[in-house]
């Protein structure tokens, strides 16, 4: 292929020259990196051509991108119409000059005004969950726990039986998560790339700040707890999210998505703290207390056989303990015995 024979608009219509302006093919970086040390001649031209490819590059509907392409084209062809007359060399270089930044420009001005025109608000759009992500899905098994780091910094704290995907565009125009289950949440800051949590049909929308997450598949609601910074929780509905409810500190929301129906309210920061610690504390606990405590901490649902021929009032201190541990020591004190299946805690009496 003799190079030396393209104009710039064959440079931006080779695919092996765009994936070279793209670096993102190591085969074509060196292959035009070759180019330019064989033929020195075409430096300029081929940083021509770069420097108007990254003007072109705008996220925009290809069509569109095809209709500016064709007016470089044309804006060209004049130049080389120009080039076959007998013009003198300095006028046709000058005119040259001024058609190719005359073109340059108005493609600027033209995408810019359409992508202005057709911006996407990342903080309200939620893209389609790829089933075939390749940034793939994160579990956690019963009584397990992980920590997961983001690669835009943040971290997942995960509870047991919980569930992450992570968007394949992660931390390019926005940074969007699925959950199923139960999560803490430590957001990077970043102001141009909000940070959404899409469990269910409920979005939680931050910028840089903590909170957790509550909705398993068992409970009829899902809830949000703010520990620091300021989230928005909203609907999902059809990728937008509407019926925004601010949060601040120590507010957290529980929303009943059946009934679109969101109940704000105050909690004590310790129970956020407990939670991640795995504490429990117990003083004259009665068996809804109990059950009320594991379910919080472990994710998992209590359902009794019997109802115990006495009043419970427990009282105990764990941290960081399996739940057979838990159990085991509350059951020992208070005459119960337990079977677990899947997300599912019987204590029979």
């Amino acid at each position: 292929m003799d190079y030396s024979l393209y104009t710039i608009e064959d440079f931006l219509t080779d695919e092996s020259f765009v994936k070279y302006c793209l670096r993102n093919s190591q085969q074509d970086i060196e292959f035009w990196d070759n180019i330019l040390v064989q033929h020195p001649e075409l430096s300029e031209k081929i940083h021509q051509a770069q420097s108007l490819f990254f003007l072109i590059s705008v996220k925009i509907d290809p069509q569109e991108k095809e209709t500016e392409l064709s007016k470089l084209k044309s804006s060209i062809e004049r130049l080389e119409a120009l080039e076959s007359e007998q013009i003198p060399v300095k006028t046709i270089r000058l005119k040259s000059r001024m058609l190719w930044f005359s073109s340059a420009a108005a493609i600027l001005i033209a995408i810019g005004a359409y992508a202005l025109m057709n911006r996407t608000d990342y903080s309200t759009t939620i893209p389609v969950y790829n089933e075939l992500s390749k940034k793939g899905t994160i579990k956690t098994g019963y009584n397990e726990r992980k920590t997961v780091r983001l690669s835009d910094g943040s971290t997942v704290l995960m509870n047991s039986l919980t569930t992450l995907k992570i968007d394949d565009n992660y931390n390019e125009n926005n940074r969007v998560l699925w959950m199923d289950g139960e999560a803490h949440f430590s957001v990077a800051k970043n102001k141009d790339k909000p940070f959404i949590v899409v469990s269910g049909k409920t979005a939680t929308t931050a910028l840089g700040t903590s909170f957790k997450i509550n909705n398993y598949k068992m409970h009829t609601s899902t809830s949000v707890m703010l520990t620091t910074g300021k989230v928005n929780v909203g609907t999902v509905n059809d990728q937008k999210i509407i019926n925004k409810v601010e949060l601040t500190p120590r507010q957290q929301v529980e929303v009943i998505e059946a009934q679109n129906k969101f109940t704000k309210s105050n909690f004590e920061l310790q129970k956020v703290m407990n939670w991640e610690e795995r504490k429990l504390v117990f003083s004259m606990a009665s068996l809804k207390d109990i059950k009320s405590v594991l379910k919080e901490i472990y994710g998992v649902e209590i359902i009794t056989e019997k109802q115990p021929k006495k009043p419970i009032a427990f009282t105990g201190q764990f941290k960081n303990e399996n739940l057979t541990d838990v159990l085991n020591a509350i059951g020992f004190a208070n005459h119960f015995t337990y079977t677990i299946k899947n997300d599912t805690v019987t204590l029979a009496f």
